[in-house]
């Protein structure tokens, strides 16, 4: 099997990772103005006047079931107040700005990445190298701003104490996505082009110059 028969792919491999690409940078998009319109907090659970409201005082000559249901609503309510700490916290860290800028870059980087991938050309590499790298910095970024304080409003909770470190790990995993698409570049472009980036050995000239010595 000689090198022209290695390097003959099918387009489609590099076009099925530019497609996920695409599907990526069309994400970042609708992130953006869903980060415009709804914020850091999104829509949840609090959302559309489902905030709970102050229990007020405790119902002391209150009969059972109304001091029950003021302990639940009192529940609800410091859980509504751990939210909101949360919420500005993140509002304060500036978490939205970074993530929309990081949004625009994957954008802007992404769409000739997309190109360069599904007609397999050269540039793909370097590209590509970039376009993961914007991904592990701005995932990486975010994450190292938002995990403490997410940590801090699961520690809040009766036991949450015991899976915090799920949100500080995430400094680490958000790097996953990145190096990924780092290591399917590198593989897709030695598919593509590694003809190219394998210079002739002149193996055939040493072994000729043997033979001719020896004559």
């Amino acid at each position: 099997m000689d090198l022209d028969s290695i390097n003959e792919h099918s387009p489609w491999w590099a076009r099925c990772f530019a497609i996920i690409l695409g599907i990526i940078v069309l994400g970042s998009i609708a992130n953006v103005f869903y980060l415009e319109i709804f914020g850091i907090s999104g829509i949840n659970h609090y959302s559309f006047g489902n905030e709970p409201e102050n229990p007020g005082e405790y119902p002391v000559n209150g009969t059972e079931d109304e001091q029950r249901e003021y302990n639940y609503s009192l529940k609800e309510w410091d859980e509504y107040q751990y939210y909101l700490t949360m919420m500005d916290e993140l509002e304060e860290s500036h978490v939205t700005e970074l993530t929309q800028v990081f949004a625009v870059l994957t954008v802007i980087i992404g769409v000739p990445t997309i190109i360069m991938f599904w007609t397999q050309h050269e540039k793909m590499l370097q590209l590509g190298i970039l376009f993961g790298a914007t991904k592990i910095i701005g995932d990486v970024w975010t994450s190292y701003i938002s995990s403490q304080i997410i940590a801090n409003y699961i520690d809040n909770f009766p036991g949450g104490g015991d899976y915090s470190w799920i949100a500080k790990i995430s400094v680490f995993t958000s790097s996953m996505c990145g190096i990924c698409f780092i290591a399917l570049t590198i593989v897709l472009t030695n598919l593509y082009h590694s003809k190219n980036q394998i210079p002739e050995s002149g193996f055939h000239l040493n072994v000729n110059l043997i033979h001719d010595t020896e004559e």
